[in-house]
């Protein structure tokens, strides 16, 4: 079996800033992406038009074949004028984090509320709202559900800003998002559309199948899976590939992230076919994100062969999600 398609839009990756960036870079098209729009959650973080330009220039150094979208961090700091420098400067969203619910959240969002003045701004200029959707404090299994009082209080205010939900994991998101109309969607990543709790701390810890929001029960697994399944526009594919090195991962205080960016695709592919769902693919990955964010379609193409592709156990000291395991499809290089 051959599938040749869309190359692949990852909306929401992390590409990191330091000895893991060049391996990261050249992950992308060996896992079939053509164009990626990136976190802002770096070490600094990149907080205004000028530094998204800058860190843009950076990342080019290290693989310039795959089209880079950038974001900005959205904070109890950010000022109207901000957003007005970002869009400016070519700035497509602004992420915003809860704080310290995730890697290099600090400095995050208490209160959406401080923040309606920025958001006024990102809905007259269209600049995308980009939401980690979880409320600090909330036990771990609620906090996205917590969160989507906040996302109707933003959505019910700003009824023009079009607003991403990142990397849902429960049913209460997908029901909530697939009644909000066209300028609110979701992404979702591989990972959550593979595994569920279980498959992180069942009968033993997995520290590289953890990520936040963390996999939920195999219900939320199942809701997302039937959503794709059905084709809604709204609903579309950003990996949160984060790659951490190895020894911060297995340790007695593990990073929260996984790395899929070098199996994207193939993984897609394996996890589709076993939902006979292939037929989605394309939509899901190439078509219904360009489609919100307003993008051009990217016209790159790639071919998914069914040849077994055995996971490496270890990329530049970064181990990828579902190391060792084999995939029934590979990308025909």
């Amino acid at each position: 079996m051959e599938l040749t398609l869309r190359a692949a839009d990852d909306l929401h990756i992390h590409l990191r800033r330091d000895e893991r960036t060049p391996v990261v870079m050249k992950s992308l098209g060996k896992g079939g992406t053509a164009r990626a729009l990136v976190m802002p959650n770096t070490q600094p973080a990149i907080a205004t038009g000028e530094e998204a330009r800058a860190y843009r220039d950076y990342l080019y150094q290290f693989n310039s074949d795959c089209e880079l979208l950038m974001t900005i961090k959205l904070s109890p700091n950010t000022t109207p004028q901000h957003i007005l420098d970002a869009v400016s400067a070519g700035v497509l969203a602004g992420k915003q984090y809860p704080d310290g619910v995730t890697t290099n959240s600090e400095n995050g969002v208490r209160n959406v509320k401080d923040l309606f003045p920025v958001y006024e701004v990102m809905q007259e200029t269209d600049m995308v709202l980009s939401l980690h959707g979880e409320v600090p404090g909330v036990f771990v299994m609620d906090a996205e559900s917590a969160f989507l009082n906040d996302l109707k209080l933003i959505h019910d205010n700003f009824p023009r800003l079009r607003i991403v939900l990142e990397h849902i994991s429960t049913k209460d998101a997908v029901d909530t998002v697939k009644n909000m109309g066209p300028n609110v969607a979701a992404t979702i990543t591989d990972h959550h559309l593979a595994i569920t709790l279980q498959d992180v701390v069942g009968t033993r810890l997995q520290p590289h199948h953890f990520c936040m929001p963390v996999a939920k029960r195999p219900e939320d697994r199942q809701a997302l899976i039937d959503i794709v399944k059905s084709g809604h526009p709204s609903f579309f594919s950003g990996t949160d590939s984060a790659p951490h090195l190895k020894e911060t991962k297995e340790s007695a205080c593990g990073c929260a992230g996984v790395f899929t960016s070098s199996i994207h695709m193939p993984l897609l592919a394996h996890l589709f076919n076993a939902e006979s769902m292939l037929d989605r693919l394309e939509n899901f990955t190439a078509l219904f994100g360009a489609e919100f964010y307003r993008l051009e379609r990217n016209s790159q193409e790639i071919t998914l062969i069914k040849k077994p592709l055995v996971v490496a156990r270890e990329e530049g000291g970064i181990v990828p999600f579902w190391f060792g395991r084999t995939l029934d499809f590979s990308l025909y290089q």
